[in-house]
């Protein structure tokens, strides 16, 4: 049997998602704890709709794992609830088709990266704390330039490369919500460190460093000597994974109010 996890966690405590040898990772943690509780002599080995790096959150995370027996999925999640530690978070197991696949099956994935010019001692290490007025109409500029498909190597470390670095992100704009700025981008992939990469530069085309023709640029030629500075990843969060006949919401969401039009700098 197939069975699909709906989870979150918060990032600071893990070496990111994948299972790393003497490392805590949320692969290894979520595997342990489902081999003890399923009295299991072997490795339940789970597959994630991405492989978040050290330091990134998730409200909206999604894997897969198999399993020879059969059991009750919301007992098995209650106590999942009680055994976990309390930054990883199981909201519902169920049965999934064979033909379901957490990373493959996915067709979007969006993620929201949080700033704010207010130091305050708590949320910090979700938000990345940056003084200073950031320019609206350069970061919705800037936002705007990555919308459709485009080759995205420019944005991505080297050293992580994939045979081909096009993504299609459908959606990308920068909201105000108190005193939070927030980058949301869905797209039907991401490379390695691309989002972080995105907002570093979008942050000094906001700071008037660049115009948003630099973000264009970049893209036209894929050097990543072009970008800004890298945005520090807890300020990162997986809040969606997207599969066909889904509405894109996950079980566990940031419980914010929608934010509005960013209509202006941070105060």
């Amino acid at each position: 049997m197939r069975y699909r996890i709906d989870l979150a966690y918060h990032g600071a405590g893990f070496h990111g998602w994948q299972r790393q040898p003497h490392l805590r990772t949320v692969q290894g943690e979520l595997e342990l704890w489902l081999a003890r509780l399923l009295a299991s002599a072997q490795r339940i080995a789970i597959t994630g709709a991405g492989r978040t790096d050290a330091g990134v959150h998730a409200t909206g995370m999604v894997a897969h794992f198999d399993a020879d027996q059969v059991f009750d999925c919301d007992q098995l999640t209650m106590r999942l609830h009680a055994a976990l530690p309390p930054d990883l978070v199981v909201s519902r197991i169920s049965p999934a088709g064979q033909d379901f696949h957490a990373r493959y099956s996915a067709i979007a994935r969006t993620y929201e990266y949080a700033i704010t010019n207010r130091r305050a001692p708590f949320g910090r290490d979700r938000v990345w704390f940056l003084p200073g007025p950031l320019d609206p109409t350069a970061l919705e500029d800037a936002a705007a330039a990555v919308i459709g498909p485009h080759d995205f190597s420019g944005f991505c470390i080297a050293a992580s490369r994939k045979e081909h670095g096009t993504c299609h992100v459908t959606h990308s704009e920068w909201r105000s919500h108190g005193d939070l700025l927030i980058c949301r981008v869905r797209a039907d992939r991401f490379l390695h460190m691309m989002v972080c990469l995105l907002v570093g530069t979008m942050v000094d085309v906001g700071r008037g460093r660049w115009s948003p023709d630099r973000v264009r640029e970049i893209l036209d030629t894929g050097d990543i000597r072009l970008c800004g500075g890298t945005a520090p990843a807890y300020g990162l969060t997986l809040v969606a994974v997207e599969y066909p006949g889904s509405s894109g919401q996950n079980p566990i969401s940031i419980e914010i109010p929608q934010p509005g039009p960013f209509l202006g700098g941070a105060q």
